[in-house]
């Protein structure tokens, strides 16, 4: 779903489904998390929130949000809100998934590499972080 403000796709993967919300998060964007909920989740499983995407919430959207998850019958208990801006949006019951940004890990191999950690004698060149 793509609209003027906010995007919103989702999946299904190993009997979970994932919701990424992209852009701002208002009452048209809950309403639309919560009708992408209603239709598409398949009653098992844990429902994935990636909230990183997210630039900013609207609090009256993060309220209705939370309010109309019990009142539509989201499972509470399954929702996982992925990212540091779920602790905005989850309701009461709901759990918030704190990742570890990833570091970048190079080759070695690169032309002018940053972080000096060049390998000796490789056949192979590969790109990477610092090109």
């Amino acid at each position: 779903m793509n609209t003027a403000g906010y995007s919103i796709e989702y999946r299904h993967s190993n009997g979970n489904m994932h919701v990424g919300v992209h852009g701002e998060f208002n009452h048209n964007t809950a309403d639309a998390v919560l009708e992408i909920l209603h239709t598409a989740y398949k009653g098992s499983g844990r429902i994935f929130i990636d909230t990183a995407k997210i630039q900013h919430i609207v609090e009256s959207g993060a309220e209705y949000f939370k309010t109309a998850c019990a009142v539509r019958g989201v499972p509470i208990t399954c929702l996982f809100f992925k990212g540091e801006k779920g602790k905005h949006l989850g309701p009461n019951g709901s759990k918030v998934l704190l990742m570890k940004e990833r570091e970048k890990k190079c080759c070695g191999n690169c032309k002018n590499c940053a972080c000096k950690n060049h390998k000796a004698n490789s056949a192979e060149k590969r790109t990477c972080c610092a090109e």
